[in-house]
């Protein structure tokens, strides 16, 4: 508890990169760790490369999650525990809102209010408009999972073993269903069930009204990335490095190990067009047939790669330890354009249609244009 919002002015140290560009209004959000409650992150657009640098902005902190985006401003959480809403056309800091713990969770911003966990164990919603804290929740570990909406509900999972359901006015408690673990892991929804890849080794179903647990899905190993809701099935890899495609009964339909050194799946894939996108640690993204299991393409990274790959259009975006940016063809894998940002890149892209947006450990918020 008391954390503050503090109103900020122009900040000298955002670098504007094209003082002249003219920002087209923004089509798209993107609410939180992913742009849709489902897990994954398609969205439409074109990245032509190279991309254009348009600004970038020092933060308080090392950022290592995703940026959310609503309408002209950008939300972004730092592991000094602040959250910093900014202007989208310049990078300016509009306001400042600090905790007494680190926030790994992303930001998600819906209907004017931010909702965010801290390492503390503290969930906290704030307004969207001044930074100004509503109210909060105090969980028994820290937050990792960002949250996820369902009209009118918040979830989130804790390090308590738990999945909170909380109204997303109030903060009053709905439900709390009880993990044999951690819940390190954002929650997807598919319809009425709510969706968590749990650190008991399990992908979870449980009904979004009561929290009762419909079915259980036992793959073993440890999930730090989230289970994919796409087209008829839900994608979940754990930290061994086995991936699984599950039918929406719970059965396992294939599902096979990386073999390469480093493997394990601490990144969100994204499924497209029948394929599953996935990071891994052993240094590469590479696509699996949903269909098959079977490898359709891998793609050499420059580090491990934790960051979550998006989906704009065709092409494929995520970063890695290294710094580096990468721009991938969907279809087979092959390098369009990349570049090096500097620090670790942790957290995934965000896309507003005009914006790419993605946050490194340096402490640095990136903004690029989607044409060069």
């Amino acid at each position: 508890m008391g954390a503050s919002a503090v109103p900020c002015p122009a900040e000298p140290e955002v670098a504007m990169i094209v003082a002249s560009l003219v920002l087209a209004s923004a089509a798209l959000d993107w609410p939180s760790f992913r742009p849709t409650w489902d897990g994954n992150a398609v969205l439409p657009g074109l990245l032509v490369p190279p991309l254009r640098r348009i600004w970038v902005a020092r933060t308080t902190g090392a950022i290592e999650n995703t940026v959310a985006i609503s309408g002209n401003r950008a939300f972004v959480a730092t592991m000094d525990g602040t959250v910093e809403c900014r202007r989208l056309e310049d990078g300016e800091r509009v306001w400042t809102y600090r905790s007494h713990s680190a926030f790994s969770a992303s930001p998600t911003v819906w209907r004017g209010r931010v909702y965010i966990g801290d390492a503390g164990g503290e969930f906290h919603a704030l307004d969207a408009s001044s930074g100004k804290r509503l109210w909060s929740r105090q969980t028994g570990d820290k937050i990792v999972s960002s949250a996820t909406v369902a009209g009118t509900r918040v979830l989130f999972g804790s390090y308590d073993c738990r999945l909170y359901c909380l109204d997303a006015s109030s903060g009053k408690v709905l439900w709390i269903h009880t993990s044999k673990a951690q819940v390190h892991a954002t929650p997807s929804l598919r319809g009425s069930e709510v969706w968590y890849a749990g650190c008991d080794g399990s992908v979870h179903a449980v009904d979004l009204s009561s929290g009762r647990l419909l079915r259980s899905v036992k793959l073993g190993g440890n999930f730090a990335a989230s289970a994919v809701v796409g087209g008829d099935g839900v994608l979940a890899g754990n930290s061994t490095g086995l991936l699984a495609w599950i039918s929406p009964a719970g059965k396992v339909r294939w599902s096979v190990r990386e073999k390469e050194d480093g493997a394990g799946v601490y990144g969100t894939p994204v499924v497209w067009g029948g394929l599953g996108v996935v990071p891994s640690r052993s240094q590469r993204l590479f696509a699996l047939s949903l269909a098959t299991g079977k490898l359709a393409w891998t793609y050499p990274a420059e580090g491990a790669v934790e960051s979550s790959p998006i989906a704009v259009g065709s092409t494929v975006v995520a970063g890695d330890d290294s710094g580096w940016l990468h721009l991938v063809r969907a279809t087979d894998g092959k390098s369009i354009w990349k570049t090096r940002l500097g620090g670790q890149i942790k957290g995934s892209a965000s896309w507003n249609g005009t914006l790419l947006l993605i946050g490194t450990t340096d402490g640095r918020l990136w903004a690029f244009a989607g044409k060069g």
